[in-house]
């Protein structure tokens, strides 16, 4: 029998599991410094199966970026506006939330897999132009930076607070 790791936030209406496998990870908008943006970010998606009142709810595919400073060594688990792993979440679920974040980022053999084979297609593309090239160094810089973060390398979103 072959376990797979997968990690629960149960909020007050359902249970979310998120499944360690690379096909439920997904790295997109990659950006690296530049003149009018002085940071390394990286969108992360990943996929949620959903469990209300004991049956199968459906999927749902939450996102959180990670913004890092030029030299690597500041880095920022931020909220996005859509698809929010944070949104609508009470204090103990942020928390839960940010537990999985942690794992993934810090413990996942799956993440750090796909983050290799990124890697790899990368050192292998074919670039020509000086844009294509500065941007793969900026993203291979990143993706590297990526595969050695610790959980205390990490800085999270605090709970915003609505007021009336």
């Amino acid at each position: 029998m072959n376990l797979i790791d997968s990690k629960v936030i149960q909020t007050e209406l359902e249970k979310e599991i998120f499944i360690d496998q690379s096909s439920n990870i997904e790295l997109t908008n990659f950006r690296y410094p530049d003149k009018n943006f002085p940071f390394y970010e990286v969108m992360i998606s990943i996929d949620m199966l959903r469990i209300r009142n004991n049956e199968y709810y459906g999927t749902k595919n939450e996102v959180f970026g990670i913004r890092m400073s030029e030299d690597q060594q500041s880095i920022f688990i931020f909220e996005t506006d859509k698809q929010n792993i944070f949104a609508l979440k009470n204090e103990r679920e942020r928390l839960a939330a940010i537990e999985l974040i942690e794992y993934i980022l810090t413990k996942s053999t799956q993440f750090n897999q796909l983050v290799t084979t990124r890697i790899n297609h990368l050192k292998q593309a074919n670039v020509i132009s000086t844009i294509e090239i500065k941007e793969t160094k900026g993203t291979l810089e990143l993706l590297e930076r990526l595969l050695t973060i610790q959980s205390e390398d990490i800085t999270f979103p605090r709970q915003k607070r609505i007021t009336a």
